[in-house]
């Protein structure tokens, strides 16, 4: 099932490996994985997800929904960073399992919201909070890694990530292939480059890249676009990603677009 899907985004994100597909399940499969596994640099990120979808096969999907699991001999050896491919093991057969009781991520989310909570924090808790409790108790630091707690802080980075790729519409960037789930709902995925561009921007005085710098940043961008808060995100990363801007350089400030706004500038 690999084709290509829109227009091809830039090749130092993880959102290259679901545009590889055409069928909405191996897209949503795919994007969850990709973005599960989307921390250390991009060589390092790249090389691993290039191995984990070849174990795969053509149809991630098929590999994790179908009769029997295709993937366990094929992942000898293959772990990324600090996860084990033990690690790796189990968090592809937390994700089968997922795939086996519920038909799809989009209907684990959605019973989510029929939760105590209505916020994301809470929906995006509950939808994890399954990955958790399928993985067992071995390698206890990789699965809450792997599968985070909103409410215990942590600004989950890697699945707002996912849920912007499914929920907005279909841009050559991300999906919209939740279309239940409304792009105004979204948090925006905190990382070292989004925490270090929301305070040279005044979106936040937080040092610390948890949920509530990235609720503090969310709020920011609403107050521009209330009915997309997250469109800004990807074009923003981009800016560190790509070592336009670094706090080692200077001297080229007049060259970008944000220099009006930013902080650092004014340093």
């Amino acid at each position: 099932m690999l084709a290509a899907h829109g227009s091809a985004p830039h090749s130092s994100d993880p959102v290259m490996f679901p545009h590889r597909y055409s069928s909405r399940e191996d897209i949503e499969s795919s994007a969850f994985i990709a973005a599960s596994f989307a921390f250390g640099n991009v060589p390092q990120i790249k090389a691993f997800l290039e191995r984990l979808f070849a174990a795969l096969g053509p149809s991630p999907h098929a590999a994790l929904a179908g009769p029997r699991p295709v993937f366990p001999g094929r992942l000898s050896g293959l772990g990324h960073r600090f996860i084990s491919p033990e690690g790796v093991r189990l968090f592809l057969g937390c994700l089968r399992a997922m795939y086996l009781e519920h038909g799809s991520l989009e209907s684990l989310y959605l019973r989510g919201t029929k939760g105590p909570g209505a916020g994301t924090r809470e929906r995006l808790a509950r939808f994890l909070g399954e990955f958790r409790g399928a993985w067992g108790p071995s390698l206890p630091r990789q699965r809450s890694f792997l599968f985070p707690d909103p409410l215990k802080g942590s600004a989950c980075k890697r699945h707002n990530l996912f849920l912007r790729w499914m929920a907005r519409g279909d841009d050559g960037v991300d999906f919209g292939i939740w279309p239940a789930f409304p792009a105004r709902d979204l948090i925006v995925p905190v990382d070292t480059h989004m925490a270090r561009i929301g305070r040279w921007l005044g979106m936040t005085r937080r040092r610390t890249a948890d949920w509530k710098m990235a609720e503090e940043i969310t709020a920011a961008f609403r107050d521009v676009c209330p009915e997309d808060p997250v469109r800004f995100d990807f074009a923003l990363t981009r800016i560190g990603i790509l070592k336009e801007c670094t706090v080692k350089q200077r001297g080229e400030c007049d060259l970008c677009a944000l220099a009006r706004v930013c902080s650092r500038n004014r340093e």
